[in-house]
Order: structure tokens, then C-alpha cells, then sequence
């Protein structure tokens, strides 16, 4: 086999890749776009805001390397995320904004792996909440998904004030509802 032809095979092969991993990017885009957070943008009163989070990846909760791909929150990078007495929002660098309505904060977690990053042990902060699934043919208005977005904090004082303005916003009755993360730091990965 001559140089020529090893290179063409090799290209070939490369650009099969490519196409596949296309592909692939477009189906979970397809897949992930009947989630969505809220449209309407928290107005209550700041409780806190981290201006420079290291914004993970979404996934869906018990499935930490299956990465979700919301609008708004489907790349990874810095982000602004505002809590509010009426909900969160979250702002990555060069996408839109994603309001969760407080109503849809489920809880606070940690973990050491996400799809995208691997740290120590508790060195994200998960925020878990619920999407909607807005199927158009369905008149019942959907089903609810339980998500968890993760995040990289600056340092441990960061995590923790994250994660008492989070409580701060949870109604009574979302305290120890089935699906919320727990806060003891005990994640999937970890038991």
C-alpha cells in the first residue's frame, strides 16, 4: 500500500468521524429541546450573585455523564448565575440567559464528576431542578425531568454561600421532596 493511499484512508476515516460526531450533536440538540427552564426572568430580590462561576454541564439527575443540551446551557464555561428570592438565572459566556423559577429549585448538592470535568471529591455544586417537557401534540402541558447543573467554584467559601442562598429559595413544601439532591455531599459517583 503506498503513502498516498494510506493517507486517503486515514482522511477518509477522519472525516467519517467528523460527520458521526455531527451527527450525533444534532440528535441531542433534537432530543433536548422539548426541556426548558422558565422565559420569564426573576425580578426578586438579590440574594446572591457569583459573577465568575465555572459553569459544568446539565445533566439529568442519576445519570452524571449524559450531558443535556439545553439552550442556553449547552457549552461549557464561565457564567453568571444571580440567585433570587423568586429564582436563579444563569448566564454562560456568549449564550442566552435560563431563568429557573424558584418554585422549580429542587436543591443543592456536590459531587467530583460531571461530564466535562473530573475534581476532588465535592468540588461541584449541583443546583437540581425540574424542566418541563413541552410537547407540542400534548395537551396535557408535559411532564416534569429532574436536572442537575453543575458548577466550579473559586473556593470552598464560594461553594458554601452557593449553596445557603439556594435554601434560602426553597418553599417548605420542596424540602425533602422525592428527587432532591442531598446536601451531605453523598452523590451517584460517590456511593
Amino acid at each position: 500500500m503506498s503513502a498516498y493511499s494510506i493517507a486517503l484512508l486515514f482522511g477518509a476515516v477522519g472525516v467519517l468521524v467528523l460527520v458521526g460526531m455531527w451527527c450525533s450533536w444534532r440528535a441531542r440538540l433534537k432530543r433536548d429541546a422539548a426541556a426548558a427552564a422558565s422565559s420569564d426572568e426573576p425580578g426578586g430580590e438579590i440574594i446572591e450573585r457569583f459573577p465568575r462561576a465555572g459553569y459544568v454541564s446539565t445533566t439529568a439527575a442519576g445519570a452524571p455523564l449524559e450531558r443535556i443540551a439545553l439552550p442556553g446551557l449547552r457549552y461549557k464555561g464561565y457564567a453568571e448565575v444571580t440567585v433570587r428570592r423568586d429564582g436563579v438565572t444563569i448566564q454562560v459566556t456568549g449564550e442566552r440567559p435560563v431563568h429557573i423559577a424558584a418554585d422549580r429549585v429542587l436543591g443543592t448538592g456536590d459531587a467530583g464528576v460531571r461530564i466535562g470535568k473530573a475534581v476532588e471529591r465535592g468540588g461541584l455544586s449541583l443546583l437540581a431542578w425540574r424542566a418541563d417537557e413541552t410537547h407540542g401534540d400534548s395537551e396535557a402541558g408535559g411532564e416534569s425531568r429532574t436536572l442537575e447543573s453543575s458548577f466550579r467554584f473559586a473556593d470552598p467559601a464560594e461553594q458554601r454561600r452557593f449553596a445557603e442562598a439556594i435554601e434560602q429559595i426553597l418553599t417548605p413544601a420542596m424540602c425533602g421532596a422525592p428527587g432532591q439532591t442531598d446536601t451531605d455531599g453523598t452523590t451517584q459517583e460517590d456511593a
